[in-house]
């Protein structure tokens, strides 16, 4: 209970040292911002489409209409609290429409100018909903896994505040990205693998795995996506961020995000064969170096499969509606892996994959070395 009390006050230490304290921008005459709102009253007026209109579909022959919300926000927290202002919501018939009623919580982006506040729905509120979805996982872990689920709890604490406090703010203020992610990598793998093992060689052999097989990920995905010219900008949301900061290194943040995306499936794969061969050495310990290694390149085996799987078919869950799409125009698979955003998809799990395999005998041969030289 020491250990895991020292090694939460360094992980808590550590990130608010390294973690800048906000995140928020705003222009000297106007101010941007998201708040919690209400909607207070609505009224609707159905307007005719006219044929000059783009939303006018010819194939219809009845007369087209979409609808108009005039809406009265109230909002519910942050500087202007308790604001009331008047807006409009347009329902044209697409699949984004939000439909307000009297009594919704919803998202505002409000554009305030002095005295002038503007602004208008993004989206309705799901906070509620998410935390106790969240709140209800969290207490599964802790009754199941009791202390070690407890361990588990305070290290996904851990992970989540070093990628949103330290990985992304650090990013956005212009230092490299993939820097970033090496440091933060070895620091989650680090308070994790501890956190959960506690400090011994066990632990130490899984940490040298993991961050091995991490780095290996993030170098093959290096050369590789240079080879291939890739650009980090293949996804919609990374151009979007382009446009609002174009000094940024994006073939950089693309490497990151693989670097990030694989450490979960390593650690995986590291804890288990430096466990397996601990547990191993205890039932027999006069078992030879080279007996324990084996072992711990058989449980490598078994795992390697299932848990390159686990990283592609992530991937591919992903993408799903899209590779729906090709196979609906009937894309031919040698045009489809051209794709800028394919080819990064495919970069982003093979690399992954690569950091599982070279994981598997780093971790055995450390594990090997290093377990029985106990005293």
């Amino acid at each position: 209970m020491k250990k895991t009390i020292i090694i939460t006050s360094l992980a808590v230490t550590f990130l608010s040292v390294f973690g800048p304290s906000c995140y928020a921008q705003q222009s000297e005459t106007t101010q941007e911002l998201y708040a919690k709102g209400q909607v207070n009253e609505v009224t609707e007026q159905k307007i005719e489409i006219q044929p000059d209109n783009p939303l006018y579909d010819p194939t219809k022959e009845q007369s087209q209409f979409h609808t108009i919300q005039n809406v009265t926000f109230e909002v519910l927290e942050g500087e202007y609290k308790g604001t009331i202002f008047e807006s409009t919501n347009e329902i044209t018939g697409q699949i984004y429409d939000i439909y307000l009623e009297k009594g919704d919580t919803v998202m505002l982006f409000l554009n305030v100018d002095g005295e002038q506040i503007e602004g208008y729905a993004t989206d309705f509120i799901r906070n509620n909903t998410m935390i106790v979805f969240v709140a209800l996982f969290f207490l599964g872990l802790i009754l199941l896994g009791k202390m070690k689920g407890l361990k588990a709890l305070i290290s996904l604490i851990v992970t989540i505040g070093a990628i949103f406090f330290i990985l992304i703010p650090l990013t956005i203020q212009g230092y490299d990205a993939l820097l970033i992610a090496t440091c933060v990598s070895i620091a989650i793998s680090l308070i994790t693998i501890t956190l959960i093992a506690g400090i011994n060689k066990k632990a130490l052999s899984a940490i040298i795995g993991t961050v091995f097989g991490v780095l290996c990920a993030a170098l093959i995905a290096y050369f590789v996506g240079n080879i291939s010219l890739l650009t980090g900008l293949s996804g919609e949301d990374a151009r979007i961020l382009y446009i609002n900061r174009p000094e940024l290194n994006f073939s950089h943040i693309f490497f990151a995000s693989i670097m990030i995306g694989a450490l979960g499936a390593v650690m995986d794969v590291g804890m288990s064969i430096a466990s397996s061969v601990n547990e191993i050495y205890l039932a027999n310990k006069s078992i030879s170096g080279k007996k324990l290694f084996e072992a711990g390149m058989q449980v490598g085996k078994d795992i390697m499969g299932t848990m390159s799987n686990t990283l592609i078919l992530a991937y591919v869950g992903s993408s799903f509606p899209l590779l729906l799409l090709f196979a609906m125009d009937n894309f031919d698979f040698m045009h489809v892996i051209n794709f800028d955003f394919i080819a990064a998809e495919i970069v982003r799990s093979i690399s992954g994959s690569f950091g599982l395999l070279l994981a598997i005998p780093v971790t055995a041969l450390a594990s090997s070395l290093l377990i029985r030289k106990r005293t």
